[in-house]
């Protein structure tokens, strides 16, 4: 709200000084009907002035007052070399945003309209064109280069030989299916057909399949510091975005293309928070839980694309751990396929290929 308010007075003076403006050229129109456009000319100056001083010192007083809301330093390996590439490119648009605004404004007070002075005809200069054209041309070259090169180093495939988890998530309205693939580490098939796809098997998970029986789904996003995840991602309705913005990856989530990153976290929850203890802005207390804010900081798992009406419900939590507490927690999750009985409508007995009874719950087989 106080945002709004500030907004609308903003908004609301600018009205003003436009109709003072206005007033004061009927004013001069009805006592002699010659309008004083050097006058004006100059006072033009002065506003421009004036507004590039309040542009200077409201953008310093955003960046003081937002600044410690942003995120906080990155939990992953390619998120380092993602804020460093932002930052530089920041710094040099920052570097050239601010000499040119100053050269435009200042241009429009000292070279307005007077008399006596006429406008000096200045058409063309080669040089200036050749300096214009070619230092950005390095500049906008050398920042495409660095940031191909950490692409490159992102999405090596080399980097795919090392020994990684893998997680599937599914994005659909408005919702995240997180699948893991148990201790075998491989996961089951999946047939996205009408015999195997129905409300209670969303991922058409084939039950047939051996290495579906120890797969499951959980409700956060478990990752094991210093381990690199690899992220296959899929949607089922419409496009999502699987977006983690503390670890600074995102992807799009299409249906019907698998997609896929893989990425390493580097500070355990637990770890950020106790670096966020030291930041003043997270050490003030939260309104709403009556604690300082670091204690109940989480990772964040959200959609990143305008999904629907509940678009907004699309979040999860993510937690990093070390890979002994991960073992703890993976030891107790209950694979899909042995499931509670009070999740599944019935249980359909069948025997495999060494007459051994298998039972498998009907209701994530699909049946009815």
């Amino acid at each position: 709200m106080v945002a709004f308010l500030t907004f609308a007075i903003v908004v609301l003076l600018f009205v003003v000084l436009v109709l003072i403006a206005r007033a004061q050229e009927l004013t001069a129109d009805l006592k002699d009907g010659k309008v004083s456009f050097h006058n004006q000319s100059k006072w033009n100056g002065y506003f421009l002035l004036g507004f590039l001083v309040f542009m200077f010192v409201g953008s310093a007083m955003c960046f003081k007052i937002l600044g410690p809301v942003m995120l906080p330093i990155a939990a992953s390996e390619h998120g380092v070399k993602t804020d460093f590439l932002f930052n530089t490119t920041m710094l040099i648009i920052g570097i050239v945003f601010v000499l040119t605004q100053i050269a435009l404004f200042y241009f429009a007070y000292r070279y307005n309209e007077s008399k006596g002075h006429e406008a000096y005809y200045y058409p063309h200069n080669n040089t200036l064109e050749v300096v214009w054209t070619v230092i950005p041309t390095i500049v906008l070259t050398g920042l495409i280069a660095m940031g191909m090169y950490e692409w490159m180093h992102i999405f090596d495939p080399e980097a795919r030989n090392k020994k990684m988890m893998v997680i599937e998530a599914t994005g659909k309205q408005f919702n995240w299916m997180i699948r893991y693939s148990g201790k075998d580490g491989k996961f089951g098939e999946r047939i996205i057909d009408q015999a195997h796809v129905s409300p209670t098997n969303e991922l058409g998970i084939n039950w047939e399949d051996p290495k579906s029986h120890d797969d499951f789904m959980a409700d956060k996003l478990y990752l094991v510091k210093n381990k690199p995840v690899l992220m296959k991602l899929g949607a089922q309705d419409v496009l999502h975005s699987f977006f983690l913005p503390h670890f600074r990856v995102k992807m799009d989530c299409v249906p019907g293309i698998p997609t896929e990153f893989y990425f390493t976290p580097t500070k355990t929850t637990e770890e950020m928070r106790t670096y966020l203890s030291t930041q003043p802005w997270w050490q003030t207390i939260n309104p709403e839980t009556g604690q300082p804010r670091w204690q109940t900081f989480k990772y964040e798992l959200a959609c990143a694309e305008l999904c629907g009406k509940s678009h907004f419900g699309m979040q999860r939590d993510v937690v990093v751990v070390e890979q002994k507490e991960y073992d703890e927690w993976l030891a107790k999750q209950t694979p899909i396929y042995v499931a509670p009985a009070a999740e599944a409508t019935s249980v359909e007995v069948t025997t495999d290929s060494t007459n051994t009874e298998v039972k498998k719950p009907t209701a994530m087989l699909g049946k009815k």
